[in-house]
């Protein structure tokens, strides 16, 4: 996704979640210090659970309202909203990321750290 630009609003609302004031966030973004996919779900989600707490509106028109606000898809829209994050595993002796797979079969190795353990 190309960067979000925030407008006065977004900033308000990021605010209400996060508890820092507008400004402060206002000089962050400007700095780069905001990462912008996180930014851009909680003010989503900030919108989505607005609407459906105050109108009897079905989720999938709540949806496609912030899409046609924001001028997205409606399924880009339910990603931010619903896409779950994956864990990130690393090797408990070395710290390097690994896969899921390899972390559940060598018991929080990497193979490089289990090929080491080896004694033959």
């Amino acid at each position: 996704m190309k960067h979000f630009q925030f407008t006065e609003d977004e900033y308000n609302k990021l605010s209400i979640v996060t508890g820092i004031p507008a400004i402060e966030l206002q000089k962050l973004d400007a700095l780069g210090l905001i990462v912008n996919a996180v930014a851009v779900r909680l003010v989503f989600q900030y919108e989505y659970r607005l609407q459906k707490k105050n109108t009897k509106v079905i989720p999938k028109l709540i949806i496609q309202a912030i899409a046609n606000k924001y001028d997205m898809t409606a399924a880009k829209v339910r990603k931010y909203l619903f896409a779950r994050e994956r864990p990130v595993y690393y090797c408990s002796q070395c710290h390097k990321e690994i896969s899921n797979l390899e972390y559940r079969r060598n018991d929080g190795l990497c193979n490089k750290c289990v090929i080491e353990g080896i004694t033959l």
